[in-house]
């Protein structure tokens, strides 16, 4: 367990996450002393980034796990904590000591994705949370992808460009050699489709579809039925919905 002690040498954020992560990790054991949670309390009451406001609301939830060590409240202590630090996972999010998404809990398959100029740095991130989901090992993301590592994307990837692995690529190399398929207009139905196991899946750009290089490079392609009157759907719900099937019916 790390001491109070070391905890006051970090930075002032820093402190705050780690007082955090060591609530959650309580909320399992139960081993911290009232001393302990006290030199906590101190902490927060010394921050230099919680307004006081922000100190009063932590102290109390702290001062209520305290009271009767309910794992329900050290949780409150980290969801709170991290909101205040902009951090804020889901809370079936499964993580790590430094409270950021376990990469040990994931499920991995020999599914690779290649994203062909998707150009919405939110859709990317929700292509990466998708991903992380359901199995996928690596996504690839051609020059002319939106940056991965903006703050639009960061926000609906909630973590998941930390434990999905991704390299953008300038040009179609990692494509050679291995299986490939588009999820594309003019397709095999999904419902029909037979899934291979070990395979690149390209995703085109939003307004274009997927490049006629990268399409010849293809084997096959696969077209989500859609039962409305909209001609489309968006590009990462799309994604969402192959990988799911891809990871229930490609093994």
């Amino acid at each position: 367990m790390i001491t109070i002690r070391k905890i006051r040498t970090l930075k002032p954020r820093v402190q705050l996450r780690r007082l955090a992560c060591v609530l959650y990790s309580d909320a399992r054991t139960g081993l911290l002393d009232d001393s302990y949670l006290e030199g906590l309390m101190g902490i927060v009451h010394d921050s230099e980034i919680l307004s006081d406001g922000d100190k009063t609301v932590v102290s109390s939830l702290i001062a209520r796990y305290r009271a009767g060590h309910d794992p329900l409240a050290a949780k409150d202590v980290y969801y709170t904590v991290m909101g205040l630090l902009g951090e804020e996972l889901a809370d079936w999010d499964l993580v790590d000591g430094q409270g950021r998404l376990d990469a040990a809990g994931r499920r991995q398959l020999p599914h690779s994705l290649f994203l062909d100029r998707v150009r919405s740095p939110y859709n990317i991130g929700a292509v990466f949370r998708s991903a992380e989901s359901f199995c996928v090992d690596h996504i690839y993301l051609r020059r002319g992808c939106g940056d991965v590592t903006s703050p639009r994307c960061a926000r609906t990837a909630r973590g998941a460009t930390e434990t999905v692995p991704y390299t953008i690529v300038d040009d179609l190399e990692v494509l050679k050699g291995r299986t490939v398929f588009a999820l594309e207009t003019g397709g095999e139905a999904l419902s029909s489709f037979s899934f291979p196991e070990d395979a690149v899946c390209v995703i085109g750009s939003e307004e274009d579809g997927v490049s006629a290089d990268v399409l010849g490079m293809c084997s096959s392609r696969v077209t989500i039925e859609q039962f409305g009157s909209k001609g489309s759907i968006n590009v990462s719900v799309a994604c969402g919905i192959l990988l799911h099937a891809w990871a229930l019916y490609g093994v």
